[in-house]
């Protein structure tokens, strides 16, 4: 497999990126929050108190009402995943196997619409994991599983999993604890000797909701103010164990910056395109500026009324960023006039 390389992205891998990841480190993924509800009770839960244990469902940052009619349920799906130009999906949670059936129909419905190309990952902490729920996966079109498992009974749900490899990629996720060295080796010892295909480390990341309990385990706050100091070094000494011994599985360490700069910033930057107006300018963080209000009746049949591109020439009116999100949410606004512009 040769050694451990650095992305330009700075995530770590060795041996070969998982095609889910691939996409995603193009911003090429939406991500479908299935649920929050999840059987596991992990002390470092990154999620926040709106969907932590609360049935709740996301595209991307848009949350969608699971209780609508199918037929509007899906065009909202579909509408989120078409303007954020993906090519694949990550589904995950909570647990998003606590709701096999909306589960089910969220694969179908997008391997129906966009074709067998497009990419669905999916995560679980895998402890309701079994044959049926397996084969209900497979045969909907799911291409990858990661499994979040307790080592104890990591065997038992990778002799699952991998039943179906060939149709579904099998693969493990992980935080990287500080002190979880040791226990990480073990689990890819575990996972190589199986068969597994890939083991993704992300570092571990304090939250509102689990700082606390981060803490009490004799965690600290990395100078970044994000991160668990110790992770990134305990993920980077498991990958240097990984090359020298050769291990027969990709080690993928994924740092937390990646998330927001590469992820999703590259995601947001894609929707920015696909939803831009010809009014709009989009900036390298995927928002969109535009002027309003502008002098009535100056751009009738170009912008809309009262509206213009920052590039019109234009020297009274206010500039607006605004997200490209489905929200649109306001950034800034601030009155121009001829002397800034």
């Amino acid at each position: 497999m040769g050694g451990a390389r650095v992305l330009p992205t700075g995530n770590i891998v060795y041996g070969r990126l998982p095609r889910g990841c691939e996409l995603c480190q193009r911003g090429l993924k939406s991500v479908v929050f299935l649920t929050g509800l999840c059987p596991a009770r992990c002390f470092y839960c990154p999620l926040s108190k709106a969907r932590r244990s609360r049935d709740v469902f996301y595209v991307n940052e848009r949350k969608i009402d699971v209780d609508l009619p199918r037929k509007a349920l899906r065009a909202a799906v579909l509408n989120e995943v078409y303007t954020s130009a993906s090519l694949g999906a990550g589904i995950t949670g909570g647990d998003p196997l606590e709701k096999m059936d909306r589960t089910v129909w969220i694969i179908r419905t997008l391997k129906e619409s966009f074709g067998d190309d497009f990419h669905i990952h999916l995560y679980t902490s895998a402890l309701t994991l079994d044959e049926q729920k397996m084969r209900l996966l497979a045969r909907a079109g799911l291409d990858e599983i990661r499994l979040h498992t307790p080592l104890s009974l990591l065997p038992e749900k990778l002799r699952i999993a991998l039943r179906y490899e060939g149709e579904v990629d099998v693969g493990l996720e992980y935080p990287v604890l500080p002190n979880g060295g040791e226990t990480l080796k073990k689990i890819i010892s575990l996972a190589a000797e199986m068969g597994a295909s890939f083991i993704n480390l992300n570092e571990l990341e304090f939250t509102e909701t689990n700082s606390a309990a981060l803490r009490r385990a004799g965690f600290r706050l990395a100078e970044d103010y994000r991160t668990a100091e110790g992770s990134r070094e305990t993920a980077l000494d498991v990958l240097g164990w990984a090359a020298e011994t050769g291990v027969p599985i990709t080690v993928h360490f994924c740092p937390a910056s990646f998330k927001d700069y590469y992820q999703t910033g590259l995601r947001h930057y894609r929707r920015g395109q696909v939803s831009a107006l010809p009014h709009h300018m989009v900036t390298d963080d995927g928002t969109l500026l535009e002027l309003t209000g502008v002098e009535r009746g100056l751009f009738k049949g170009i912008y809309p009324e009262g509206r213009a591109h920052i590039a019109s020439g234009i020297s009274r009116g206010r500039l607006v960023e605004k997200e490209a999100t489905y929200r649109g949410l306001k950034l800034t606004e601030e009155e121009i006039g001829e002397k800034n512009i």
